[in-house]
């Protein structure tokens, strides 16, 4: 960033003055060992200007800009929603700026071109005509004053079905869990409707079709948008049995929610989930990651023992007196590594909305084994063995100790079932590596095996 910011310094002055053109802008941002294409599409009314941003991602999604500013040389493309502000500096044919995003910064430089989306490979995805019952459903978050957007996926329209209500890992997701232009959950329902089973797929709140905001939810938000929809699906005649699926994150909120539920829920699944406390997790993720990116054992232990300190912050304190502390330990890591004051102001600035914020906190703050041995219905707990964001073993391990904790009159007639694929990643499908840059490049969206995984289990219950 240092290196990014002398350059704007000392090339501003001969940068040529002009207005942005109209038209399609695009860039490759690499981030944690992925690389993925940006659009930004600039549309220009006289003086005024509409920017939307597109992701190669999810294409079928566009984001209007709600602040932006162009002046002669330097721009602004703002999107409160999501947490996303680009900025910088233009010529006629290039945009060289910074791309932020909940408190972390990447450079990132684009030049006009067609928003052509790489015709990925989903041999998985639904399509065509089905021989099973859908239907779109409206269900209020009261407390939060917004609405939920889901599909209902029935085997048929008469009739009773287990059915299971899924729920999506950590940031903004549709209710396909869409990522990379693999729909998983899309997959999973197309799947279990034509094993006799139902289930419902939300779209986040501030995501597609669900109102609210996503930025400044946490944890506990996320779980009030749960209840509200167990609340209405759990009622509906065509259920018989009822259970979650959650993967990643969701994995989290699933069981959580079955332990404070017990004469609610059946059956719970973890995809990919947590069963270690989190601050011990992401040290593991870190340290995968990390290594792929070819850091040394050294700088791995330093960012080690800055997140040990952030972590322990975050945790023990609330409000004025966290931003301080927080502050604080960045501050005193940047005079550790000899920072100059504006690498310090850059290392704060990056960091600081992220780890200071709700989500961040409800995150770190979660010790799987609180909520997981007190959970009395049946569980899976799925994982794959070349998982680096939800390492498997030890997170299998503590999931299968927790459960094992727990104590119910109805013991003969509960499951609990562990199943490791050893080649498959975070997602679920056959990789070499296991890393996110991976994922984008897999065309199987799941594992077919994971998939009668799942349904032979609610199915044998």
């Amino acid at each position: 960033m240092k290196q990014f910011i002398l350059f704007l310094l000392l090339f501003s002055s001969y940068w040529s003055v002009s207005q942005i053109t109209e038209g399609t802008w695009k860039g490759d941002l690499s981030a944690m060992g992925t690389t993925q294409k940006v659009f930004f599409k600039v549309e220009r009314n006289n003086s005024t200007y509409k920017v939307s941003l597109q992701a190669e991602s999810n294409p079928s999604l566009d984001f209007w800009c709600d602040s932006v500013y162009i002046s002669d040389s330097s721009f602004f493309f703002g999107l409160s929603k999501l947490g996303i502000a680009y900025e910088g500096i233009h010529s006629k044919d290039s945009l060289l700026g910074v791309f932020k995003q909940n408190g972390f910064e990447l450079d990132l430089a684009m030049s006009l071109g067609e928003f052509v989306q790489e015709k990925l490979k989903r041999p998985q995805t639904p399509i065509g005509e089905i021989d099973y019952y859908t239907e779109e459903i409206l269900i209020k978050n009261k407390k939060d004053s917004l609405t939920l957007s889901g599909t209902l996926t029935l085997p048929s329209q008469s009739g009773a079905f287990p059915v299971v209500v899924l729920v999506s890992g950590s940031g903004p997701q549709n209710r396909d869990s869409e990522i990379f232009g693999h729909k998983l959950f899309a997959v999973i329902a197309d799947h279990l409707a034509k094993q006799g089973i139902g289930s419902f797929r939300y779209d986040e709140r501030g995501v597609g079709k669900s109102t609210g905001e996503y930025r400044g939810a946490d944890l506990s938000d996320l779980y009030t948008d749960l209840e509200s929809v167990i609340e209405v699906i759990g009622k509906r005649k065509e259920v018989n049995k009822l259970g979650i699926l959650g993967h990643s994150e969701g994995g989290i909120l699933a069981p959580k929610f079955a332990s404070n539920n017990k004469k609610l829920i059946d059956f719970v699944i973890m995809m990919g989930a947590p069963g270690m406390p989190i601050t011990e997790m992401m040290h593991l993720q870190r340290e995968a990651i990390y290594k792929d990116q070819g850091l040394s054992n050294e700088l791995i232990l330093e960012q080690k023992q800055l997140f040990s300190s952030i972590d322990s912050v975050v945790i023990a304190y609330e409000g004025d007196q966290k931003s301080l502390k927080l502050k604080k330990v960045l501050m005193d890591f940047s005079e550790q590594k000899g920072l100059s004051e504006t690498e310090e102001k850059t290392l704060v600035s990056a960091q600081f909305d992220l780890l200071d914020g709700a989500w961040y906190k409800s995150f770190v703050s979660v010790v799987p084994e609180n909520y997981l041995s007190k959970v009395r219905c049946s569980v899976l707990a799925v994982g794959g063995g070349k998982d680096v964001q939800v390492p498997t073993d030890p997170n299998m391990k503590e999931i299968r100790s927790a459960l094992g904790k727990s104590r119910s009159r109805l013991f003969s007639r509960r499951t609990l079932r562990f199943a490791t694929f050893g080649e498959l990643n975070h997602l679920f499908q056959p990789s070499n590596t296991g890393m996110p840059d991976e994922y984008q490049k897999i065309e199987t969206t799941i594992s077919r095996d994971v998939l009668f995984c799942l349904s032979d289990f609610i199915n044998s219950l």
